[in-house]
């Protein structure tokens, strides 16, 4: 074997211009492929950490539906509401008792329009030339401040305070509050009030909340800033989990009967009316019971019972697949209709989507290499076939065919790992240009989620060194198999005679 090792070198320094071109290709395809691989891995890494720390945590646990439910409000049963996790003290109890959990917090979102709380600013807006696109539509999370602020530390306040258990009240972001400054043409700062009208598949609900913070975040995502925080109670009613929402109708047998009627026919007919009854109407008795507001006041409480989501930091979040299997197997042995799903399912169509564009770029960096193995497939052909009369030769003077192919495969061996090392130190080299050259995504938020980052960060694995030179080393491999089975089925005769 060392023979063949020496002779090998020797071929590639005679055919040292062959080689080199060989060799280049062979380093491209390893730069491609490690600064590919790296800038993939550094944006999955990006963005799970950007979620995990800015919204889902490692775990979500989420209630009863048939699809998946994301922390945004995406899903939910065929009516379009997002379930409420039933039996919650037990389930949330259940959770703070395992030991892997580090934190947890539960919130519950909902959907609403903010606007201002006068009138005519808001009919000034709506007729302006300036503004057609309706006041600004936010996702509202409804959160127990004190829990949830100290789980994600990323949120960070830029003025005001956060938000208070028991004290109602919003958080915005810098962009909110400069639309809305811009919509209505007044200047908003903490402790101004704007009204919320949140919408959803039973009704609107207003309220009114003070801004008691702007807030943004130290670590970047690629959702726009649509976000805003607020106590838990006014989520609730903005999301309709009010009492008179879960309050379950009192309903008599005869109704019920009514109801059951197949034959709708049935319920009108010449004997609907056996006798006629008159009553004295007592006007004051009417308006004194419609005047009282205190059945609609308590009716529209807020349910403090109804959570939607609880979210789950945990001491090891490289065990997060367990620990769902885990908890969802609880579920099933205790019969509560709940769910638990790792920060991608959380994520929704938001996580959805990078792995999208991280895709569609797999699907670049393929193209290019194989574009980059076919040029070095077609090179090692024409290096192969045109020594066809050294083959020829060697056979004449008694080499065996498993000569001439290990031969051959030494040759491509010393290639791929002398140009494979020479690719992967140029592709550091690059990558610590890339990295000082500190490229912003900027306002884009597809590189956003490329980037995994507002900057792109390369930080190349081992991993991804080893399968990349394997890689390059296995398609040389392949590359030399039928040029080299070609010309050994030419007999040595005839291939001395070939010029």
């Amino acid at each position: 074997m060392p023979v063949i090792i020496r002779i090998a070198f020797r071929n590639i320094w005679e055919h040292r211009s062959k080689s080199i071109i060989i060799g280049s290709f062979i380093a491209l395809g390893v730069i491609i492929l490690l600064i590919g691989n790296s800038l993939l891995d550094s944006s999955k890494r990006g963005v799970q950490k950007a979620f995990i720390e800015n919204f889902t945590g490692d775990v979500m646990i989420y209630g009863p539906s048939s699809t998946a439910v994301s922390v945004f409000g995406e899903g939910g049963d065929q009516t379009g509401e997002i379930p409420v996790i039933p039996d919650f003290d037990r389930v949330q109890t259940h959770v703070t008792s395992l030991s892997d959990v580090k934190a947890s917090a539960s919130m519950s979102v909902a959907y609403g329009l903010m606007t201002l709380d006068a009138a005519e600013e808001i009919q000034d807006a709506v007729n302006s030339d300036e503004q057609q696109n309706g006041p600004p539509i936010t996702i509202i999370f409804g959160v127990e401040g004190d829990k949830y602020f100290s789980m994600f530390p990323s949120i960070e306040l830029e003025e005001g305070s956060y938000l208070k258990p028991g004290e109602p009240g919003i958080m915005v972001t810098r962009g909110q509050l400069e639309k809305l400054q811009k919509r209505f043409k007044k200047e908003l700062h903490v402790g101004d009030k704007v009204l919320i009208t949140g919408f959803g598949t039973q009704n609107f609900k207003i309220r009114e909340l003070p801004i008691v913070g702007i807030y943004k975040r130290s670590l970047s995502s690629s959702l726009p800033d649509f976000m805003s925080f607020t106590d838990i109670d006014s989520a609730r009613v903005l999301g309709g989990l009010t009492v008179g929402a879960n309050e379950a109708a009192q309903i008599s047998d005869a109704q019920k009967g009514l109801l059951s009627v197949e034959n709708t026919e049935d319920l009108f007919g010449d004997d609907m009316v056996d006798t006629v009854q008159t009553s004295t109407v007592n006007l004051d008795s009417i308006a004194q019971s419609l005047s009282s507001s205190a059945e609609r006041e308590r009716l529209n409480q807020a349910d403090t019972g109804a959570w939607h989501f609880i979210l789950i930091r945990l001491n090891h979040p490289t065990l997060a697949p367990l620990f769902i299997q885990d908890l969802n197997r609880w579920f099933q042995n205790e019969g509560i209709d709940a769910h638990a799903t790792n920060w991608q399912g959380a994520a929704g169509t938001y996580g959805k989507f990078s792995d999208i564009v991280r895709i569609v770029f797999i699907i670049a960096i393929l193209l290019v290499s194989v574009v980059a193995v076919i040029i070095m497939m077609n090179t090692l052909v024409i290096s192969v076939i045109e020594r066809t009369s050294e083959i020829g030769t060697m056979r004449a003077l008694g080499a065996q065919r498993k000569t001439i192919r290990q031969l051959f495969l030494a040759e491509t061996l010393s290639l791929t790992v002398v140009f494979g090392f020479i690719g992967a130190v140029l592709s550091m080299i690059i990558v610590l240009i890339l990295n000082s050259l500190h490229i912003s995504a900027g306002d884009n938020g597809l590189l956003v989620m490329l980037f995994g980052g507002d900057v792109l960060h390369l930080s190349p694995a081992p991993a991804s060194f080893v399968s990349s030179v394997l890689l390059v080393f296995i398609v040389g491999y392949l590359a030399h198999l039928y040029p080299v089975s070609l010309a050994l089925k030419i007999q040595p005769v005839k291939a001395i005679q070939v010029d």
